[in-house]
């Protein structure tokens, strides 16, 4: 009787541990599917803003080039003026539950495979367009001191309204005196850099949405969520 006693304690011990790891599972998923909710919405603002920053990326280098250069000077201000806010597409990881699995040895309450291993691919690729988005920043970079040798700062200044938009300066505006050939051909180079850093990530993004939502499709389906 006793032997028995001690096995129908153990059993009900497991089972009830059983129990509980089941309800933390439930609990990381659901919380992990309002983290990636957030990506989603995040990714498609950045969609759309680095779609429009090819667009004036493409329309700067044309018009730098343009042997009619002159006559668009306002228009190669504004887009010049865009260059320094590049970093307000960069993507914020919404990892707080991804962060709760790995370090504190959670993964293992994971117990679908096929969720866990979506959840670890799709935190993977998030990790590797960090990475080329802390690339293009440095491509960034490299255009800023060209951008102080063409454009007159006077002029920048004047470009930004009270709630910070940039507008297209008058006509009569022109570049630096002082700027050369070699400036703007040095400039052409790193904005090169840039608008391809910029191309290549508007297509990770691009992919890493269709990834986030493939997840979410995953969570709800493996967990018989709504």
């Amino acid at each position: 009787m006793l032997f028995l006693a001690i096995t129908l304690g153990f059993f009900v011990e497991n089972q009830r541990e059983h129990y509980v790891e089941h309800l933390r599972e439930k609990q990381f998923i659901n919380s992990l599917i309002v983290d990636v909710q957030l990506d989603t919405a995040s990714l498609t603002g950045i969609l759309q803003k680095r779609t429009r920053r090819v667009g004036m990326l493409d329309s700067l280098s044309l018009l730098l080039h343009s042997p009619e250069r002159d006559k668009h000077i306002p228009r190669i201000y504004y887009f010049g003026r865009h260059i320094q806010r590049l970093f307000y597409v960069s993507f914020t990881y919404n990892d707080r539950t991804i962060q709760q699995l790995k370090n504190g040895g959670n993964m293992r309450l994971i117990g679908n495979r096929t969720a866990a291993d979506a959840i670890v691919l799709y935190d993977a690729k998030v990790r590797d367009m960090q990475v080329t988005e802390q690339r293009e920043n440095e491509y960034m970079f490299q255009c800023l001191p060209y951008t102080y040798k063409i454009f007159d700062g006077k002029v920048m200044d004047l470009m930004i309204d009270s709630t910070t938009a940039i507008n297209e300066p008058p006509d009569g505006v022109s570049l630096l005196p002082t700027t050369t050939n070699t400036d703007l051909t040095n400039f052409s180079g790193a904005l090169h850099s840039l608008k391809s850093s910029n191309l290549a990530n508007l297509l990770r993004v691009r992919g890493l949405l269709n990834d986030g939502q493939s997840l979410l499709n995953t969570l709800k389906k493996e967990y018989h969520l709504e």
